[in-house]
């Protein structure tokens, strides 16, 4: 009797450690075997060794063509000077002189680079003894602000990633132009904002016309609730979308229900969601799954560990062929994939019984449905939306690119600890959209910006994000 208790407390304690062993796993997890961002590990894991030998030094590398700066164009020069050789050492080095100059460039700040025009309005008396002021329009409702000075202090704002009181002491110190913090934020979400709503508009349209996409979202605070930072991703421009909800009907309203082409995003409940109740073709991000599968080999059930270790080493092969697809045939190139694709499914689906191994493989099972007002029931290989990458031109097998495009976002989250109203949310996503859709076409953010505002007080139709 007493060596049978020993065994149910030694089966009890076994499955205890077990079960601690896996909440100490959870509970170490970090970016490099989860979804969870970079920001969020207490202490980064150490660096992998390389066999690559010594460090390289900084700067230009031996083998690499050296660059330089190129000068700035005459039309930006403001002042020439010439130097030549006096005509007595000419003659006694006996040197010719040639058309051609070798120019350096000294490149000074203005003492106040700042311009300002006073505006004088005569005071008129009528016959009740009331002021009068002459009728001027254009200043009206304007800021004090021009232009120019306006797309400045959007730059610092959002380019630069300065506080309000930042940008202020800026101001102050540098131009010599006190202002305050409160009327800095009321030109953000104001004029500068305002100026941008048009061309935020066009791009939120033409979302569901683009044959790829990608999705990714981060969360913000505004007032202290908690809202989200949505993030879709073209081609040639990325929109930004502030909403209090992290739920599928945001990309229902940005994507729309009949949607024809790709969407590249993570496994998230939202996504899975939205793909599937309207039939949307996903590519699910493989370096989540693989950060995933990493955390599934530090599992204490031995059998998951080795399954994971499998499905990581045939990850890698798999990729190996995906990154030579250019020097292979096309059907060769299809044919490769086709093999690596099953013999990735074959290993992930006789996954071990352990719950998180389950979940893992579910995500690559084939399963039965009825569509809406069919008799027959049907098949769906879930598998197809991890797969995709590998028989559709044009879609990666990662969503790396809106995560690097919302890396901004966060940067600014961190700095302004979030907004306090929904103009202050208008605002930042217009920004975000605006500068990072320049980045993309390599057009200036800032000349983008001062012809928004110079179109905004001045009536004309503002300049569109939309690639020409």
């Amino acid at each position: 009797m007493a060596v049978k208790r020993q065994a149910k407390i030694i089966e009890r304690l076994e499955k205890r450690v077990a079960e601690l062993e896996l909440k100490l796993a959870k509970a170490l997890k970090n970016s490099s075997n989860s979804s969870k961002s970079p920001s969020s590990d207490i202490v980064k894991p150490p660096k992998k060794k390389t066999d690559r030998g010594k460090k390289a030094k900084r700067g230009g590398q031996p083998g690499h063509q050296r660059k330089l700066r190129e000068p700035l164009p005459p039309e930006r020069v403001d002042q020439q000077i010439t130097y030549e050789i006096p005509a007595a050492e000419i003659r006694e080095r006996n040197l010719t002189p040639t058309d051609q100059f070798e120019t350096v460039q000294h490149i000074e700040l203005l003492d106040l680079p700042i311009h300002v025009t006073e505006h004088r309005l005569r005071k008129y008396l009528d016959g009740w003894g009331k002021t009068v002021l002459p009728d001027v329009p254009e200043l009206t409702g304007q800021p004090i602000f021009g232009p120019r000075m306006l797309s400045m202090i959007g730059w610092l704002k959002s380019r630069a990633h300065g506080s309000y009181s930042t940008i202020a002491l800026w101001m102050s110190d540098v131009l010599e132009v006190p202002v305050s913090r409160g009327y800095l934020a009321k030109l953000c979400n104001g004029p500068i904002s305002a100026s941008l709503g048009d061309a935020h508009e066009q791009l939120k349209r033409a979302i569901p016309q683009q044959r790829r996409l990608g999705s990714d979202e981060s969360s913000l605070k505004n007032n202290s609730q908690k809202h989200w930072i949505w993030c879709l991703t073209a081609p040639l421009f990325t929109l930004f979308h502030i909403a209090s909800s992290r739920g599928r009907k945001v990309l229902e309203e940005l994507i729309g229900t009949d949607y024809d082409g790709t969407v590249q995003f993570d496994y998230f409940s939202s996504n899975c969601s939205f793909a599937w109740n309207f039939n949307i073709k996903a590519q699910y991000c493989w370096a989540h799954l693989i950060r995933e599968i990493r955390f599934l080999e530090k599992h204490p059930d031995k059998k998951t560990t080795a399954w994971a270790e499998r499905l990581l080493d045939r990850s890698r092969k798999m990729f190996a062929a995906w990154h030579r697809r250019d020097k292979m045939t096309d059907d060769g190139f299809r044919r490769s994939m086709v093999i690596h694709r099953d013999r990735f499914l074959k290993i992930v689906r006789k996954s071990p019984d352990s719950t998180e191994a389950s979940n893992l493989a579910a995500r690559f099972a084939v399963i039965p449905f009825q569509a809406e007002g069919a008799n027959e029931i049907e098949s769906y290989d879930l598998s197809t939306d991890y797969f995709r990458f590998m028989f559709a031109s044009g879609v990666e097998p990662t969503n790396n690119h809106s995560e690097q495009q919302i890396r901004p976002c966060v940067i600014d989250r961190r700095i302004t600890q979030g907004t306090r109203s929904a103009a202050g949310e208008r605002y930042h996503e217009r920004m975000w959209t605006a500068i990072a859709t320049c980045d993309k076409q390599n057009r200036s953010f800032f000349r983008f910006l001062h012809a928004s505002i110079a179109a905004k007080i001045t009536g004309q139709a503002a300049p569109s994000l939309l690639p020409n």
